[in-house]
């Protein structure tokens, strides 16, 4: 009987690593992490620059809370990752996909609602609202389309982690389905 858990100890010991080792090689590395808080942290100086440009020309509370949940919620995810980036793969990392794309759609949102009001201040012939307002819209747009271009990065990161952990569970799966037919097989041999 002994021989059989020895057995086994050494089966899991040799197989697992080798498992784990191959799959690991799916995940995104630490590099490829802090590329992307560095990525993020230059989107969100533009993003609070334009939501404080915004909040000086009419920005709603709401639009302002929520513009602050969204810029604090990735500020302590981007230096939580840069701290321990393997943090990204977890659900940290699918979090942090939804801030960005949050934070894009905002920027979008702020886009068309000063192109709006600098055609109303146009018609009203109300030139430096209008103008305010134009450079508002161009720094929406600029941060909605640098942030977009940040999530897609980040999801296509989460992607590769979803799938190295699956490809991880399956071998995992293939590992232990090889070990209990090893030790059906020990165990009738040794009755």
């Amino acid at each position: 009987m002994k021989s059989l858990y020895l057995f086994t100890g050494m089966i899991v010991l040799l197989c697992c690593p080798a498992a784990q080792s191959q799959a690991s090689k799916n995940f995104p590395t630490d590099d490829e992490i802090r590329l992307l808080v560095t990525q993020t942290d230059r989107a969100l100086t533009d993003y609070s620059a334009a939501s404080k440009q915004y909040q000086g020309l009419e920005e709603t509370e709401a639009d302002a809370a929520n513009d602050k949940r969204v810029i604090d919620g990735l500020t302590t995810m981007a230096k939580g990752f840069d701290a321990k980036p393997q943090a990204f793969n977890s659900r940290f990392g699918f979090e942090f996909v939804l801030l960005l794309d949050d934070a894009s759609r905002n920027a979008s949102l702020c886009y068309g609602d000063a192109i709006a009001k600098g055609i109303k201040a146009t018609m009203a012939h109300n030139t430096q609202i209008a103008q305010d307002y134009l450079q508002l819209a161009q720094s929406c747009t600029s941060v909605s389309t640098l942030l977009y271009t940040i999530s897609e990065n980040a999801a296509a990161l989460y992607r590769r982690y979803l799938d190295g952990a699956d490809a991880l569970s399956r071998q995992a799966t293939a590992e232990l389905n090889r070990c209990a037919e090893t030790l059906k097989k020990q165990t009738e041999k040794d009755k």
